[in-house]
């Protein structure tokens, strides 16, 4: 054999370690990275699924007549349709802001709820909105209230959610906001 291969027998084998090391480096790498980008993934759906779930929560407040005596409830909502509640929506009682008097120009003659704010409403409502009395105000107040919830993730992945959301509700001339 000539001396120049028996010198080059463990070069081939040094550069495939190196190559090798390379390599697995790389896999370990990606590994991590697709791990991550999983946890973010699944955290950010846990953070939509809370918001829905405090969304349910709220809407399931206001569907009720909340303004007759608004108090903290706390709502279990089931997201995944198991029967087991997912989130706990803990609303806050909600908080009237502003009680205003609704002028008969605002009204629509056509609108099921804004009869019952006209000037001679009911049985006797001739459908003239009346401007005399009241300075063109109607029979009714408009309230605007704000409806809070913050929600918690019952299955421990700690995600947190706050929610607010305005709603306007008629009520009858003169009332003002609960205090």
């Amino acid at each position: 054999m000539s001396p120049i291969h028996k010198r080059q027998k463990g070069v081939t084998l040094l550069i495939t370690l190196v190559f090798l090391v390379v390599f697995l480096m790389l896999t370990i790498s990606l590994v991590g990275s697709g791990v991550v980008n999983t946890k973010v993934a699944a955290n950010q759906q846990y953070t939509v699924e809370a918001r829905h779930a405090g969304q349910q929560a709220i809407e399931q407040v206001i569907s009720q007549d909340f303004t007759a005596a608004p108090v903290a409830r706390t709502v279990p909502v089931d997201v995944t349709g198991d029967g087991n509640a997912d989130y706990t929506a803990q609303v806050a009682a909600p908080v009237c802001t502003t009680s205003k008097p609704v002028k008969n120009v605002e009204l629509d003659t056509s609108n099921a709820d804004d009869v019952s704010c006209f000037v001679g409403n009911g049985n006797n409502n001739t459908g003239i909105v009346s401007t005399t009395g009241g300075g063109g105000n109607s029979l009714c107040n408009g309230t605007q209230w704000d409806v809070s919830a913050t929600v918690s993730d019952t299955a421990g992945t700690a995600t947190r959610a706050a929610l607010h959301q305005g709603v306007a509700v008629r009520v009858p001339y003169g009332t003002a906001c609960p205090s």
